[in-house]
């Protein structure tokens, strides 16, 4: 792959899902809504496919019904790429195939800064009384040394919980939280200084669809009302400008439950923003 610095990769799994199912079909949606994506970024000035040498490396072998095996497969498949200095733009899939994409790239880059854009923290120790699921992945990402709890933060937590512990018990893992009560009094602006504060060093991107609002985002396994409009996380995305992201996933979409492919058109955007932000400092 000589002149390729990042890849898009789909990881087409949705048996980690606990609500409604569909992820699976989340990267050929995502492709297909990326028909509208122009070559030139005129907010970030930067043309990010032709920086990247981006290519569409196809969709990684999962196993339908079998999370272990088929983390395994994701993990094999992005060891290589990882190991290369090659940048994976992965496409899910429900949240649960981060893991072993973190699993992957903490061989490289040691562990990692987490930057996590979701509704839910998926810090559970277990869901459904099963350690393996989409709301277990950074509970294990933590214990397996994957992430720097310290240089993480989560963003857009919202919704009903089981307990008050289930927020509490973040701070105490070391993570840092900014809620949607929290982002509604710092703004745009406000919450991107926390993230930058925060996320040191090497990081990674997690967004979740289902962080922006199932108005701008109906199509996902598990919504909750009151999050990020469609503006708001572009303009997130874009404050990240000058990170050392060294990949990031987009996951979530569930395109049976979609409006007119709104949601697989904002994920294809979301998408070609982080690319934007990773290319506009990459060495030609």
């Amino acid at each position: 792959m000589t002149g390729v610095k990042s890849i898009f990769v789909g990881v087409p799994f949705d048996d980690g899902t606990t609500f409604r199912t569909g992820p699976r079909f989340g990267p050929r949606a995502v492709r297909e809504a990326s028909r509208m994506l122009r070559p030139y970024n005129p907010v970030v000035e930067v043309k990010p496919f032709e920086k990247l040498g981006m290519i569409d490396y196809g969709d990684v072998d999962t196993v339908p019904g079998y999370i272990e095996d088929t983390n395994r497969k994701i993990e094999e498949t992005l060891t290589p790429i990882f190991s290369a200095g090659i940048i994976p733009a992965v496409c899910g899939g429900d949240h649960s195939i981060t893991l072993p994409v973190l699993r992957a790239a903490a061989k490289k880059y040691g562990a990692l800064s987490l930057i996590h854009f979701d509704a839910h923290s998926d810090c559970w120790d277990d869901y459904f009384g099963k350690k393996y699921n989409h709301g277990t992945t950074f509970k294990r990402a933590l214990e397996e040394k994957l992430i720097d709890p310290t240089r993480s933060i989560h963003v857009g937590l919202r919704g009903p919980l089981y307990d008050s512990t289930d927020l509490s018990g973040l701070s105490k893992m070391g993570f840092s939280v900014i809620t949607m009560k929290k982002f509604t009094e710092l703004g745009v602006t406000g919450t991107l200084r926390q993230i930058l504060e925060v996320a040191k060093g090497t990081s990674y991107v997690s967004l979740d669809i289902d962080g922006i609002d199932p108005a701008f985002a109906p199509a996902t396994g598990t919504p909750e009302v009151g999050g990020f409009t469609s503006r708001e996380i572009q303009d997130l995305v874009r404050g990240l400008d000058g990170k050392n992201l060294i990949g990031f996933d987009v996951v979530e979409v569930s395109p049976p439950y979609d409006v007119a492919e709104v949601t697989a058109l904002l994920a294809s955007n979301l998408t070609y923003e982080l690319c934007s932000v990773i290319a506009k400092h990459k060495q030609p």
